[in-house]
């Protein structure tokens, strides 16, 4: 696929339905860095917004106040986001966001920015930013310490072209430390395991673009014979337990300084 912001067209019905949410410890910590440099927050920004699942997190955890907005260039994405609790969302995509400089309070990215320009992106952020705002990078990423998920890996990596378990192994920390006007970049880590069904965990790599290409190598039918055939041999009682390590990367809009 040429045009890489369409790379889940066709998958977003299995991307609703089978994609983990965030842990809640994680969105009370974004929440609170977010509200100790903007008191009243009033625009928050989720840019690669896909379905909306970070985008409706954040309306459930700062409330009915601020403005939520998801920006999404994928047209299946945001034909299958649902806007509940009046979250909003535009088509654009993350280096060029159609809001005004110093507008918002928080520009998150979830489970996106792989997919970006990241400098591009860094710069479009703190341009959007308010003094005190908060940039947050969120990934939900596969704990690589599992037998399960070194297998589920391998399959990849064995069919999926140019596929590397690694893809998202990058200094966020130094690479925020580094973009002008921003400061304090921080990571905070939380291991948890989400349990599934096999035909939710079936569900949920179905959604995956790295799975889909897969499935155009050798063929969908026999790809889900051996996903299902994996998740039986470590999951017998038919539970299966996908462990994450969510990370989250938080700095924050250098705040003007005062004159005298």
């Amino acid at each position: 696929m040429n045009d890489r912001t369409q790379a889940f067209a066709g998958l977003t019905e299995n991307y609703r339905a089978h994609r983990p949410d965030y842990p809640s410890k994680a969105l009370d910590v974004l929440r609170d860095h977010v509200l100790d440099g903007v008191a009243d927050p009033r625009l928050l920004l989720d840019v690669g917004s896909g379905t909306g699942i970070s985008t409706r997190a954040l309306r459930a955890v700062f409330g009915p106040d601020p403005r939520v907005v998801g920006v999404e260039p994928g047209h299946d994405m945001r034909a299958t986001a649902t806007d509940e609790g009046g979250v909003e969302y535009v088509d654009a995509r993350a280096e060029e966001i159609p809001f005004s400089d110093a507008s918002a309070a928080l520009v998150l990215t979830a489970q996106a920015v792989h997919w970006f320009d990241r400098p591009a992106f860094f710069a479009e952020a703190v341009r959007l930013l308010e003094p005190g705002g908060t940039l947050a990078v969120l990934n939900n990423d596969r704990d690589l310490r599992s037998a399960f998920v070194d297998e589920y890996e391998t399959l990849l990596e064995r069919y999926s072209p140019g596929y590397d378990r690694h893809y998202r192994s990058y200094d966020l920390v130094g690479e925020l430390s580094a973009v002008e006007g921003l400061t304090g970049a921080v990571e905070h880590t939380l291991d948890w395991t989400r349990e599934l069904t096999p035909d939710g965990h079936l569900g949920m790599a179905m959604s995956s673009s790295r799975v889909a290409a897969a499935a155009r190598e050798v063929g969908a039918e026999r790809l889900r014979t051996e996903l299902r055939a994996m998740a039986a041999h470590h999951f017998p009682d038919g539970r299966v337990l996908f462990p994450y390590t969510t990370r989250m990367v938080l700095a924050r809009r250098v705040r003007a300084h005062r004159a005298g």
